[in-house]
C-alpha cells in the first residue's frame, strides 16, 4: 500500500479530526488575508472619500468666503485718500476736508499699474451745507474709477444719475422718492432714500460729482478718494502708503482700522475653518485605518499562534489514536522516514486545502466586513494575489511545525511495546 493510499484512507476514516484541523487553519488564514485586504480597501476609500469632501468642502467654503467678500465689501471703503496737506485734526472735526485735489488724481491712480494695493477707487466732493434748516453733508459722487490692470470686480460707492439725489434716512420724512427738491438753487429729484446707517450717511445729500461741483463752483476738484485695500498677505497700511507716495506723492493715506480689521478677521476666520474641517476629516479616517491596522497586526499573530496550537493538538490525538498502526507499520519494516511523511504530508495537505479555502473566505469576508459595516464600495476590493501565494508557503509550513512534535512523539515508540498493548 502506497502512502498516498494510506493518507487518503486515514483521512476518510478520522473525518471529524480532518475538518478540525481544516477548520483551523482556514481561520487563520481568513484572518492572515482579511486584515490587509480590508485595510487597503479602506485606504481606497479614504483617498476618494477626502477628495470628494474636500472638493464638497471646498465649494461650500468658497462659496461662504464669496458670502463673506460681499459682507465685507458692503461694509464699505476701509482707505481714504486726501490731499497730503490736510490736517487730519480739522478733518475729524469737520468729517470732511477743505483741502481740494484736481479730479485727474484719481485718473493717475486708476491707470498707474503700481497701485497693486488698493482697489475701487471712489473720487467724492464733500462739504456741509445748510438745506431746508438744517446741517446736512452734500456728497458728489463720481461712479468708480476702471483700474484696467486688475481684475474687475463689482462696484463700489454711488453710480448716480446727473439731476437725481440720494437722501440719508435722517432727511427722508416729508420727502419722498420722486418729489423735487431745492439744492443750493438747483432743482433734483429725489431716487431714493437711503437705509439707516448709524453714521455721517444718514444727514447725506448724495449727488453725482458733477452737480456737486457745479453747485459749490469747484469745477474738476475732488477733497477725497474712497478706496478699499485688497485681502492679500502683504497689504499692510505701511507698504500700501509706501505704494501711493511712489505712485501720487501729493496724497496722503489713512485706514479706518475696525473696518479693515473686521474684513481681515472674518476672512481669516473662512480660510481657518476651511483647513480645520479638512484636517479634521483627514484625522478621522486616518485614526480609524491606524486602529484597523494595529487590530491586524495584533490579533493575527494571536489567531495563528492559537490555531497552530489546535493543530499541534489534534496532531497529537491523531497519533495517539493510530499507536497500533503505527506499531504495524514499524513490524512491516516501513521506515521512520515514511512515518513521518505520512503524518508530515496530511499536515502540508491540510495546509494547502486550508489556505486556499481561506484566502476566498478571507476576501469575500473583508470585502462584507467593509461594504456592511464601514460604508467601503466595493469596487474598492481587490484580490490580492501575492498575499495568496504567502498563504500557500506560510499555511503548509506553519501546518507542519504544528505537527512536528507530535510526528516526532511517533516515531519515538517501539513497535514491541505497542503491540504488546494490543
Amino acid at each position: 500500500m502506497n502512502i498516498l493510499r494510506i493518507l487518503l484512507a486515514e483521512i476518510r476514516y478520522r473525518k471529524l479530526n480532518f475538518l478540525l484541523s481544516l477548520f483551523a487553519v482556514t481561520i487563520a488564514v481568513n484572518l492572515f488575508v482579511a486584515g490587509p485586504v480590508l485595510v487597503d480597501g479602506y485606504g481606497k476609500e479614504t483617498q476618494v472619500r477626502m477628495a470628494e469632501l474636500e472638493k464638497e468642502t471646498t465649494t461650500e467654503l468658497q462659496w461662504l468666503e464669496k458670502q463673506t467678500r460681499r459682507l465685507m465689501r458692503d461694509m464699505g471703503f476701509n482707505l481714504m485718500i486726501v490731499h497730503r496737506d490736510t490736517n487730519m485734526s480739522d478733518f475729524w472735526a469737520a468729517d470732511f476736508t477743505t483741502k481740494d485735489m484736481p479730479q485727474e488724481y484719481v485718473n493717475r491712480l486708476a491707470a498707474n499699474r503700481r497701485l497693486t494695493m488698493v482697489t475701487h477707487l471712489v473720487a467724492t466732493l464733500q462739504e456741509k451745507i445748510t438745506w431746508q434748516n438744517r446741517k446736512v453733508l452734500l456728497v458728489g459722487y463720481l461712479p468708480e474709477s476702471t483700474q484696467s490692470h486688475m481684475r474687475r470686480k463689482a462696484p463700489m460707492g454711488f453710480d448716480i444719475k446727473s439731476g437725481t439725489v440720494l437722501l440719508g434716512c435722517e432727511l427722508g420724512g416729508a420727502n419722498k422718492v420722486g418729489d423735487t427738491v431745492e439744492v443750493l438753487g438747483g432743482q433734483f429729484k429725489i431716487a431714493r432714500v437711503l437705509p439707516e446707517q448709524g453714521s455721517k450717511q444718514d444727514i447725506t445729500v448724495a449727488m453725482h460729482l458733477d452737480d456737486a461741483q457745479a453747485l459749490l463752483d469747484k469745477p474738476g476738484k475732488i477733497n477725497q478718494i474712497m478706496a478699499l485695500g485688497c485681502r492679500c498677505a502683504e497689504a499692510t497700511l505701511p507698504k500700501i502708503r509706501k505704494q501711493l507716495a511712489e505712485v501720487l506723492p501729493e496724497t496722503r493715506i489713512t485706514e479706518f482700522r475696525s473696518i479693515a480689521l473686521a474684513r481681515a478677521e472674518q476672512r481669516s476666520l473662512v480660510e481657518a475653518k476651511q483647513k480645520q474641517i479638512l484636517a479634521d476629516m483627514a484625522d478621522s479616517r486616518t485614526q480609524v485605518q491606524q486602529t484597523m491596522e494595529t487590530l491586524a497586526a495584533v490579533i493575527t499573530p494571536v489567531v495563528v499562534l492559537a490555531c497552530a496550537l489546535w493543530v499541534g493538538l489534534l496532531a497529537l490525538a491523531n497519533v495517539r489514536e493510530r499507536r497500533t498502526e503505527i506499531g504495524l507499520l514499524r513490524a512491516l519494516g516501513k521506515q521512520s522516514a515514511t512515518i513521518a511523511w505520512l503524518f508530515l504530508a496530511k499536515a502540508v495537505l491540510l495546509g494547502l486545502l486550508g489556505a486556499v479555502i481561506g484566502f476566498l473566505l478571507g476576501t469575500w469576508t473583508a470585502e462584507l466586513l467593509g461594504t456592511r459595516a464601514l460604508g467601503v464600495a466595493s469596487g474598492h476590493f481587490s484580490v490580492h494575489y501575492d498575499v495568496l501565494l504567502y498563504a500557500l508557503v506560510g499555511a503548509p509550513l506553519l501546518s507542519a511545525l504544528a505537527s512536528y512534535l507530535p510526528t516526532l512523539t511517533a516515531l519515538m515508540q517501539d513497535p514491541a511495546i505497542v503491540l504488546q498493548d494490543v
